[in-house]
């Protein structure tokens, strides 16, 4: 391991932190399967009477440790697939063109310049942002906790008529880009109580920007199919401000198959976002 991590895709470059989704993905379904076998064992398996459970401790020691890491691993996954490096990886040097052979560059009068280095290839297996950035939550459990706590805040200041709390619109433009708390936020509030969101935001460019981020990260993790499309705007029909939801929804950057919903209800994504 150590000898690969020597000579891999990060050897030329000491700050390079990278991931190869498919096989963190790998790792994940692994560590599911070994916790998954280590409790079912521990279950069948109870000490007798007399009998020391010293090794039945450490074994559920270990089980427990397995399921500490699915939080954190599951975390950098949906990080690594969402937050992909825009520069493509790592870039490797380029090869130096042989004497001779190069073209003039430009400017240089009669050829015989040194041409320019062409672009490395973009490495589409290594996410170096995903790697390392956790956002506000060191795991998908707290990230998940958060957005709970918030929906229901939502729910209940919709339900009283009262404004929706500060804390919650600092929480979502904090977090607009984290795919687990986007999910679970969105989810918990489904298509009526988005739209219900966008409404209270009164127009608030900043509060409708977060909102409009969260939409396309959330569109990575939940069902922003055309049921639920349909759904958001109905409500938006009701509340009179179906120009508004739709220009957050043709303006997010949503995945293909959101955007392939969209389109079969007449909503054609746009280029440029709120």
């Amino acid at each position: 391991m150590t000898a690969e991590m020597r000579t891999g895709p990060g050897a030329r470059h000491s700050d390079f932190r990278g991931i190869d989704p498919a096989a963190l993905n790998q790792l994940i379904k692994q560590v599911k399967d070994a916790d998954n076998a280590i409790k079912s064992w521990l279950n069948g398996h109870r000490p007798p009477s007399g009998v020391s459970a010293a090794g039945y401790r450490q074994a559920d020691q270990v089980a427990q440790w397995a399921a500490d890491q699915l939080g954190m691993l599951t975390r950098r996954y949906n990080y690594a697939i969402t937050h992909p490096d825009q520069g493509g990886g790592v870039d490797t040097p380029p090869v130096p063109p042989s004497p001779g052979t190069g073209t003039p560059s430009p400017g240089t009068p009669g050829g015989g310049g040194t041409p320019a280095p062409a672009p490395p290839p973009r490495r589409k297996n290594t996410v170096p942002r995903g790697a390392g950035d956790l956002g506000g939550f060191p795991n998908r459990q707290a990230a998940l906790k958060a957005a709970k706590a918030d929906a229901l805040s939502v729910a209940g200041a919709l339900q009283d008529r009262r404004p929706i709390p500060d804390s919650v619109w600092r929480h979502l433009k904090a977090n607009a880009d984290d795919p687990d708390y986007t999910e679970k936020l969105y989810e918990r509030l489904g298509p009526a109580g988005v739209a219900s969101l966008i409404e209270a935001a009164n127009g608030d460019k900043a509060k409708l920007k977060a909102i409009q981020e969260a939409l396309g990260m959330a569109s990575h993790h939940m069902a922003m199919d055309v049921k639920w499309l349909r759904a958001l705007l109905a409500e938006a029909d009701r509340t009179g401000t179906r120009p508004l939801v739709v220009q957050l929804l043709t303006g997010a950057d949503v995945t293909q198959k959101t955007r392939d919903a969209m389109a079969k209800l007449g909503l054609h994504p746009r280029t440029q976002s709120t």
